[in-house]
């Protein structure tokens, strides 16, 4: 799989490409995403997912930790959604929707003196399989993906909300806060 940067903002060539010949500025592509995420909600829910790794030292790398993230994270959540090895490739409709961070955070998951290194996503889940992925008892993700999760050596925390279709863009500007497109 070809990865294309374009500063700090890392999507597969194919996606990225067409999107900035479409919407050349950042609030234009913004505005396409949302309103490209909305258009399939009938057919997904959208999830954010913020995943915060245990140190990892002070220097930035974002390829070991997004690797960390497609690699064990979402091979978690498609076992869960789809428990056909064969069809798990697609269980999730678009992975490619995630940003790393190590110099930004909240103010309420900096652990000691240094910014943890995380990665902000949007997971869109097919609406046939959002009872594998989300309790609606708990408002919150299934237990055993979460326990999945935390099973990863380099896993901090993992928050996971629902995303309202009204807010959508709300969460894209909030996952590429301070990126350069």
């Amino acid at each position: 799989m070809t990865l294309f940067v374009l500063k700090d903002l890392k999507m597969k060539k194919e996606y990225l490409d067409l999107w900035k010949q479409n919407y050349p500025t950042k609030n234009e592509l913004t505005k396409a995403w949302s309103d490209w995420f909305d258009s399939k909600s009938d057919e997904w829910d959208l999830f954010t997912m913020t995943v915060v790794f245990k140190s990892g030292g002070k220097v930035p790398r974002p390829d070991r930790w997004e690797g960390e993230y497609k690699k064990y994270v979402l091979n978690k959540i498609k076992r869960a959604l789809e428990p056909n090895q064969k069809n798990q490739e697609h269980a999730i409709p678009y992975e490619e929707f995630f940003y790393y961070e190590k110099d930004d955070s909240s103010l309420f998951r900096v652990s000691r003196s240094h910014k943890p290194h995380h990665i902000h996503s949007l997971i869109p889940i097919r609406k046939s399989q959002t009872h594998r992925f989300w309790s609606i008892d708990s408002n919150d993700l299934q237990e055993k993906i979460k326990k999945d999760i935390y099973s990863i050596e380099t896993i901090q925390s993992v928050l996971v909300e629902k995303v309202k279709t009204d807010k959508t863009i709300d969460w894209i500007k909030y996952t590429l806060k301070g990126k350069t497109i």
